[in-house]
């Protein structure tokens, strides 16, 4: 990222809104991106580095930065994206006090073909809870599942992070994380209000790039299951079944259409069992295509495990 982190904090030194502080974690980088942030700080006092003593992951990374924080408001910004333009952040602040919203979710741009991403469903309308977690659900993923589009209340994004702390320091999450993010934040805020307004480039050439890499190997496999655990401690009112389902389907669907995640599950038993218990109860306890159900029977009994109610716990 030594490339790229320059760029990046430029875009909000730049900032017409200069109250702010400007937190950078570094996940332990081989790279020169740590004398860069170094060099940084040197001249500008609002920023704060975080060294990890270890290469933990974008989850822990990201939740290191907002408990060192202080400030009122967050925003999240990755080290290979900028901000659009220097009033980015007095525009936002102006709009989610005007509201009195707990978080404001804005529009991105991806770098590669200059496409404007709008996920929200509803724009300058404020949206409050029950309503808010509803709607950024659908079907089988968030919509709204982005972390790095949002300005919010400091005490949301630490409220989220209390739900989920404990998993962050036992497993390394590079994937999915966005998704977690955004389910919680919306489950514990109160409000959001929508903007069409552009703020936050993406360069999704890079980020693509990099996780491409890394593809179908054991630890997007075990993000995918800690994604799905999550996912359904978070959905735990009875109305929220129907999302588990979906959630069962999709994680269902991921491990079907991937010759690598099955050699995964054969290869690993801790794996293994992690993944069959969860897909067992999938088809035991929610809503689940025939097709699917199907390749669970198959999956189960191909690793030599019996398909019986008496193994869920």
């Amino acid at each position: 990222m030594q490339n790229y982190i320059k760029n990046a904090i430029n875009s909000i030194q730049k900032q017409t809104y200069k109250n702010i502080e400007i937190i950078a974690v570094n996940d332990f980088s081989t790279d020169k991106t740590y004398d860069i942030l170094k060099e940084l700080s040197l001249k500008d006092k609002r920023i704060k580095i975080i060294n990890n003593t270890k290469n933990y992951g974008l989850l822990y990374s990201r939740a290191m930065g907002i408990i060192h924080s202080s400030g009122e408001y967050l925003m999240n910004l990755d080290p290979d994206d900028v901000l659009d333009d220097s009033n980015n952040l007095e525009y936002l602040y102006k709009k989610i006090t005007k509201y009195k919203a707990d978080i404001i979710s804005f529009s991105v741009i991806s770098k590669s073909n200059m496409k404007i991403i709008n996920l929200c469903n509803t724009f300058y309308t404020k949206i409050e809870q029950p309503k808010l977690f509803e709607e950024v659900y659908d079907k089988t993923d968030i919509k709204d599942y982005f972390i790095v589009n949002k300005l919010m209340k400091r005490e949301i994004f630490l409220k989220a992070y209390n739900l989920f702390k404990k998993y962050i320091y036992s497993n390394k999450w590079n994937y999915h994380e966005d998704n977690i993010w955004s389910l919680l934040v919306h489950k514990v805020a109160s409000s959001k209000i929508c903007v069409r307004k552009l703020i936050y480039v993406y360069n999704d050439n890079l980020n693509k790039a990099s996780l491409m890499k890394s593809r179908g190997t054991l630890l997007e496999h075990k993000n995918l299951l800690y994604r799905f655990e999550m996912k359904k401690i978070s959905l735990n009112n009875k109305n929220h079944y129907k999302y588990i389902s979906s959630e069962c389907n999709f994680l269902i669907n991921t491990i079907n259409i991937s010759d690598t995640f099955k050699i995964n599950i054969k290869s690993n038993i801790d794996l293994q069992k992690r993944t069959v218990y969860n897909l067992k109860n999938c088809i035991l306890k929610y809503n689940i295509s025939e097709d699917n159900k199907q390749f669970v029977i198959d999956l189960i009994n191909d690793l030599n495990y019996s398909y019986q109610r008496s193994y869920l716990i």
